[in-house]
């Protein structure tokens, strides 16, 4: 390798672990569970949107059929992740926080109606 392309390719290594540094997944939000198609997310109380999307696209490949489900209360969660969202139990639905739909590319936010 001649010593310009030798240059070349550190300083590309050297970009792209400086830019997987900064991509890395926020520590506000953890994976506790995960099937084919859905995961189950506890992060940290009071997280804006944005940061609960970066959390859940982190997790997610792009495009793919992949949804998160998120709380903030780790006692109201389930432990194993079924396979599909509707074989999550009512009672941790209802306490869910938010749910990322990966392919549609949307935060759906929960509010509890009083």
């Amino acid at each position: 390798m001649t010593p310009s392309l030798k240059s070349l390719a550190l300083a590309t290594t050297a970009l792209a672990l400086a830019q997987s540094v900064g991509a890395a997944a926020p520590t506000d939000c953890t994976v506790k569970a995960r099937s084919e198609k859905l995961v189950l997310m506890h992060c940290k109380a009071n997280l804006d949107g944005k940061a609960l999307v970066e959390a859940a696209k982190a997790v997610c490949e792009p495009g793919k059929a992949c949804n998160v489900w998120i709380w903030d209360d780790l006692t109201k969660m389930p432990t194993v992740a079924p396979k599909t969202d509707a074989e999550l139990p009512k009672t941790a639905t209802s306490a869910a926080v938010a749910v990322w739909i990966n392919d549609s590319a949307n935060l759906m936010t929960l509010k509890k109606v009083r």
